[in-house]
């Protein structure tokens, strides 16, 4: 497949997000100015489900249509196995980021890591946040139920099992009041991340053996 863009414009297919977006450009911007690189970078945002399409579902990628992409980290072993994705680590051998990999976090090194190949370095992640109402958890009279139903105290939950007993226990909907709320997304894959940071976090598990009826 003939090549979409020329040797002096680098094509980088960019999650649709306008924080994303400007992020980009301005990295863009700060590395030509360090690095006098007088490369032009075009970018183009998509979102998820027509970013897949273009990068690795029509090889975009692997034929070079694309320079460079953001990759949801569901991809990256697809990405991997067709080997549409370039292994950086004799590049960050010979010049790593700073700090690198030590002063990194390893949740944002092992998913894209595959037999002593790195084929991605992270550009976004999903910090674990739980925001909870203080003036419950606080009020006496919260305290005093949850004490006489469950014989515990009420406090912001540690473990699964006290996460589904007190998103239980404030699940009111009459009176607009509901025990746990996660983000969404219109694809869907919002709710499944936000819910399994909150899960494994504190030991639960996403799936379970079926119990016989």
């Amino acid at each position: 497949m003939e090549r979409i863009s020329n040797k002096n414009t680098l094509r980088i297919a960019v999650r649709k997000f306008g924080p994303f977006e400007t992020t980009m450009d301005k990295l863009w911007s700060r590395y030509c100015e360090l690095s006098g690189c007088e490369m032009t970078a075009e970018f183009i945002p998509m979102d998820l489900h027509d970013l897949h399409e273009t990068t690795l579902a029509n090889n975009g990628l692997a034929d070079g249509s694309w320079d460079i992409a953001h990759m949801n980290t569901d991809w990256l072993l697809e990405g991997y196995e067709n080997s549409a994705l370039e292994n950086l680590k004799p590049y960050l051998d010979q010049n790593p980021p700073e700090d690198f990999p030590n002063g990194w976090s390893n949740s944002l090194l092992d998913l894209q890591q595959f037999d002593q190949q790195i084929i991605g370095l992270p550009f976004h992640d999903g910090p674990e946040c739980l925001i909870y109402r203080k003036d419950l958890f606080e009020d006496p009279g919260e305290q005093q139920k949850y004490f006489q139903r469950y014989g515990e105290t009420l406090s912001p939950p540690t473990n699964w099992a006290s996460f589904v007993q007190i998103s239980h226990f404030f699940h009111r909907p009459e009176r607009n009041l509901y025990g746990a709320v996660f983000a969404g997304y219109p694809d869907g894959h919002n709710t499944v991340f936000d819910f399994c940071l909150q899960l494994w976090s504190r030991g639960g598990k996403l799936t379970r053996q079926n119990k016989s009826r």
